[in-house]
């Protein structure tokens, strides 16, 4: 906190995971190859709609999970 700015980490979603999920960034930031990215998106997708309640979010997310 400062006289400017007031900021707040939320520790909620925080846990120690694979890295590769965090690199499935919007437009392939991250450089991945085409192989690279598709298996990182499909292993994001599958771990939010197993994280997720049981909520809209979660079935569209599974629903783009196939095998790869």
């Amino acid at each position: 906190m400062t006289a400017d700015r007031v900021a707040l980490i939320d520790w909620d979603e925080s846990h120690v995971d694979v890295p590769e999920l965090d690199l499935v960034l919007p437009h392939n930031a991250a450089g991945l190859d085409d192989e690279a990215y598709d298996i990182a998106a499909q292993a994001s997708a599958a771990w939010e709609a197993a994280v997720c309640w049981d909520d809209a979010f979660a079935i569209k997310r599974l629903a783009e999970v196939r095998a790869v």
